[in-house]
């Protein structure tokens, strides 16, 4: 995929997706960027009405938005001895849930914050912010998410801004899943200077040892908490990625992969998202990344000049 190099984008705001923005030309990247933007929230603060729309119970409710696998495996394919298992833990606190609304219901993917000037912007799957139904809506990012005593330990963050390649949008080529958003402040405060952020880095070449953090469907995580699986990645395609272990179900589309990852800290440097080919993957245990090339540095220097 990805015939032209040339990095078209797409910038939309959270809260007024159905609005459309006047068109502005822009220069460099390959003769010309078009970017649409409308401005959601001229203060940046987080949205008292979208935060009340979020109840624990309407986020304990949400189903996987993405195509990943609602069912294990059968059979050999499911199973093999050397392939590692995703563990259940506590979580980082640069990565969290991402609940939305998309005309289906409420749903929610995964999503990681990540280091800019500005402190205030994430990065998920592409289809988890514009997907078949259109622009996602009435999105909020809970970071280290965990039902229990319904843990929100950073509060959560409503969405400012969207960002997406324009061919994802236009064609769905997934060799472009992925997207940034900009979120809001919260007692003054960026998210980053809250809870930290990783460090995106592009090409890294197709074999990395990596963390990949994600939150699965609940029917197989049923204390409703992240995962994580320390693996080795592994060239699928010309613009794929992939890694094997089992346990990535349906809701881990937009979980980092994140390479020097610190157990500290827990955080690092973020080299891909699960997305790209099959959203990601039919099978809990395959899980694959666009990826990150100059057309993902193109798309974060455009977002992180908003977040």
């Amino acid at each position: 995929m990805r015939a032209t190099r040339i990095m078209p984008i797409v910038l939309i705001p959270a809260a007024l997706v159905a609005v459309a923005g006047p068109a502005l030309a822009r220069s460099g990247h390959g003769g010309g960027t078009s970017v649409s933007v409308q401005a959601d929230d001229p203060y940046g603060v987080s949205d008292p009405a979208t935060l009340a729309f979020w109840t624990p119970k309407r986020m304990a409710a949400a189903t996987p938005l993405d195509g990943r696998p609602t069912q294990a495996a059968s059979g050999k394919m499911g199973v093999a001895s050397s392939r590692p298992t995703a563990k259940t833990w506590t979580g980082s606190p640069v990565v969290g849930a991402l609940f939305l609304s998309n005309g289906s219901g409420s749903h929610y993917c995964t999503a990681s914050v990540v280091s800019t000037p500005k402190k205030s912007l994430i990065l998920t799957a592409g289809h988890c912010l514009y997907g078949t139904n259109g622009w996602a809506k009435n999105i909020v990012f809970v970071p280290r998410y965990s039902k229990t005593k319904g843990a929100r330990p950073y509060g959560a963050w409503t969405v400012k801004y969207m960002y997406v390649d324009s061919r994802w949008k236009k064609k769905r080529d997934p060799d472009l899943d992925f997207g940034f958003a900009v979120v809001g402040t919260r007692n003054g405060k960026p998210i980053a200077s809250v809870v930290g952020a990783n460090r995106l880095v592009i090409n890294q070449g197709y074999t990395n040892r990596v963390r990949v953090i994600g939150y699965p469907m609940k029917k197989y995580s049923s204390v409703d908490k992240p995962i994580y699986c320390n693996v080795t990645t592994h060239k699928a395609f010309k613009y794929q990625i992939y890694f094997d272990c089992n346990g990535f179900y349906g809701g881990t589309s937009g979980s980092p992969w994140i390479k020097n990852y610190n157990t500290t800290t827990r955080r690092g440097d973020v080299l891909g998202v699960i997305g790209g080919y099959q959203e990601g993957g039919k099978y809990d245990w395959r899980s694959y990344a666009s990826v990150f090339d100059k057309d993902v540095n193109n798309l974060f220097t455009t977002a992180k000049k908003h977040g």
